[in-house]
C-alpha cells in the first residue's frame, strides 16, 4: 500500500494504453501508485510488474467509473487506507462509434459518466487534500478533438472531451492559489487499446502510421507539462500544427474541412 511522505499517484484507466504508460513513467521516478480500472486482472499485472521492477508500492482498485457512486467509493477507500494523493490523472475513457440516435442511451450515459462526471467528481474529492498539503498535480486526459470542429459520427465524444478541456482550464484557476497544477492533455492518434474498447471508435479511421504517437511519449511530455504548470499539453509537432491551424482559421471553414462529405 502506498505510503510515501510525498504522496502517491492515482491513475484511472491504468491497465493499458496511456494510463499504463503513466504508471510506468511515475514508477520509474520512484512514486507509489494507486491504479484504477474496470479489469482487475490486467490491472494487477501492471502493479505486480512495477512493484517488482521499480521497488515501489502499487495499490489496485477495480472500479467501473460509469457507476455514479464509484468516485466516492474510490476516495473513501484511499482515505480509509491513509493514502495521500499528490497527483491525480483522470485518464479513463472510450469512444462510441455511430450516430447519436443509433446508439442506446446506456452507452451514451456511460460515456458522460466516465469522461465527464467522474473526472470532475474525483477532482472535487481529491483537490482539497492537495491544497492542505501545499500543492499537487492533476492531469485530465482530453483529446486533440477537443480543439477541433466536431463532425457527425461518434457525436458525443467531441463535446465530452471539449467539456473536460474547458473544465481543466476553469479548475486550474480555482486551484492556482492552493499550489495545485492542472493540465489538460490533448493527445492525437495514439497507439492504445482505445479503438478495441470502443468496438471501433470515432478515431478508428485510416490514418498513416507516422501520424500516431506512442503512449510512452504522450505520458512523458504530459508529466513534464504539469510539472512546469502548463495549462494545455498537445503532444507532437504535427498535433500542435493541426490545433493551431484550426484555431486560426474561420469557424465555417474548419467545420467544412472535417465534414465527411466535404
Amino acid at each position: 500500500m502506498p505510503n510515501r511522505d510525498d504522496g502517491a499517484v492515482l491513475i484511472t484507466g491504468a491497465s493499458a494504453g496511456i494510463g499504463r504508460a503513466f504508471a510506468n513513467a511515475y514508477a520509474r521516478r520512484g512514486h507509489d501508485l494507486v491504479l484504477v480500472a474496470r479489469r482487475e486482472e490486467p490491472l494487477q499485472e501492471v502493479a505486480d510488474i512495477l512493484s517488482a521492477s521499480q521497488s515501489i508500492k502499487a495499490l489496485t482498485l477495480s472500479a467501473d467509473l460509469s457507476d455514479p457512486a464509484a468516485p466516492k467509493r474510490l476516495w473513501q477507500e484511499v482515505e480509509d487506507r491513509g493514502i495521500s494523493i499528490k497527483t491525480l490523472i483522470n485518464n479513463a475513457g472510450f469512444g462510441v462509434p455511430g450516430n447519436l440516435c443509433d446508439v442506446n442511451w446506456a452507452r451514451h450515459r456511460a460515456t458522460i459518466e466516465v469522461m465527464a462526471t467522474a473526472p470532475v467528481h474525483l477532482t472535487q474529492l481529491f483537490a482539497p487534500s492537495m491544497v492542505r498539503q501545499g500543492g499537487g498535480e492533476i492531469i485530465n486526459v482530453a483529446s486533440l478533438s477537443a480543439l477541433l470542429p466536431p463532425h457527425a459520427g461518434g457525436t458525443l465524444y467531441y463535446p465530452v472531451k471539449s467539456f473536460l478541456y474547458q473544465f481543466s482550464l476553469a479548475i486550474r484557476e480555482e486551484l492556482r492559489s492552493g499550489g495545485v497544477h492542472v493540465t489538460a492533455l490533448c493527445p492525437g492518434f495514439t497507439e492504445t487499446s482505445f479503438q478495441k474498447a470502443a468496438g471501433g471508435s470515432v478515431e478508428s479511421v485510416e490514418v498513416p502510421r507516422w501520424m500516431w504517437s506512442r503512449p510512452e511519449d504522450v505520458a512523458r511530455v504530459a508529466i513534464a507539462a504539469v510539472e512546469r504548470n502548463k495549462a494545455v499539453c498537445v503532444p507532437g509537432l504535427l498535433n500542435k500544427v493541426i490545433a493551431t491551424g484550426f484555431k486560426l482559421m474561420p469557424g465555417p471553414l474548419g467545420r467544412w474541412l472535417v465534414r465527411s462529405d466535404a
